[in-house]
């Protein structure tokens, strides 16, 4: 063989292996961690909606012996496990895996992804039944910032709905979404016909044209920056109105908003104008504070952790009452410990399993 062509071939060979080389190769602590976001990417993509990652998320910088911890949904666990394994397998990794059972039979996988035997990341999976996912709105916002300052101490998944054009509204908008609160204009509607009272400064009633609902509805809008969706105030007149519902929705989807139907009468047909419209949309299963007491309050959570887990997914609405303030603080806790997920509205909208319920009898979610 020439030495030209000697040449040449030791350079394919050298070529072929640099091919094989791991796409990530974890040299430094942000390589590392690169690599473990990648592969959480992949696991999220394998569990869909159920993986819930919850500490901490990377592995802590420089300690690649603490876990990321995950639950995960029975359905998902064997396609997350197989994602881990393929991802280790993309990068050249050693994956091993140690399973063990809890006392109540659920799987826990201690993953490990190592080189040349060194630890890169470790991953620590705890099998649930289902991850549940819960959504709670606090309404009428706007009034005073002293609420609103006891409500950024509860987990920053709780969503702000905001009443336009009060003292507050502008200033209450602003530091929840500093704070990463998700806001919603809760946007004053007609209550039911005959009623003497108003829903208040930038209300839409029946028989107003198009034109004028979208004049009311951008300024109420301008006084609740940021705003990612929108809830009906009152309402029980105007969520019966199918034009007017129609009109609402249209102009909701033409600034991209979605839709939570506070469901404040029987006869609402606002969250069904919405699927019509192709708008995001969801509805409320529980009132938590008819009754302005902590064990009232809590009674309505229990009420609401039964619907979640009948359905997997559900949406509460209180106020920002002083007691339901000290219920939230009491029970959410425990409603994460229990394996529900507490997440804004927008991440409720986006799930598959939302998309195909629809509200139940009218009776089952009275006040």
């Amino acid at each position: 063989m020439s030495r030209l062509r000697l040449v040449s071939l030791l350079s394919l060979i050298l070529l072929a292996l640099n091919c094989k080389r791991p796409a990530v190769s974890p040299s430094s602590e942000g390589d590392r961690r690169d690599l473990v976001r990648k592969t959480e990417k992949a696991v999220e993509a394998a569990g869909k909606s159920q993986v819930w990652f919850q500490s901490p998320t990377g592995s802590a910088p420089g300690r690649p012996e603490t876990p990321s911890e995950a639950r995960v949904g029975s359905e998902a666990y064997a396609a997350v496990i197989a994602a881990l394994r393929h991802e280790a397998e993309k990068d050249g990794l050693q994956f091993t895996i140690n399973q063990s059972r809890t006392k109540e039979t659920w799987r826990v996988a201690d993953v490990r992804l190592s080189r040349q035997g060194k630890l890169v990341c470790r991953w620590k999976l705890h099998e649930v039944r289902r991850i549940l996912y819960a959504a709670i709105i606090i309404d009428d916002l706007g009034q005073n910032l002293s609420s609103v300052r006891q409500l950024l101490a509860l987990p920053d998944s709780v969503t702000f709905s905001v009443l336009p054009h009060l003292q507050e509204s502008v200033e209450t908008a602003h530091e929840a979404r500093r704070a990463g609160r998700e806001v919603m204009l809760h946007f004053p509607m007609e209550p039911e016909p005959g009623s003497r009272i108003s829903a208040g400064k930038g209300e839409i009633r029946s028989g107003m044209t198009e034109a004028e609902i979208e004049d009311i509805l951008q300024s109420d809008l301008d006084s609740v920056p940021a705003a990612a969706g929108v809830n009906n105030h009152m309402g029980s007149g105007a969520t019966a109105d199918p034009r007017l519902m129609a009109a609402v929705m249209r102009l909701l989807r033409e600034r991209h908003l979605y839709f939570v139907d506070s469901r404040t009468t029987p006869a609402s047909v606002a969250f069904s104008a919405a699927r019509r419209e192709g708008l995001p949309a969801f509805y409320r299963s529980v009132f938590l504070d008819d009754t302005e007491t902590v064990p009232y309050t809590l009674g309505q959570l229990r009420r609401f952790r039964h619907i979640l887990e009948e359905q997997g997914v559900a949406l509460a609405i209180g106020h920002p009452h002083p007691t339901t303030i000290t219920a939230l603080a009491q029970y959410l806790p425990e409603l994460e410990q229990s394996g529900v997920r507490l997440v804004p509205v927008s991440r409720i909208l986006r799930l598959p399993e939302a998309a195909s319920l629809k509200p139940p009898p009218f009776r089952a979610l009275a006040r």
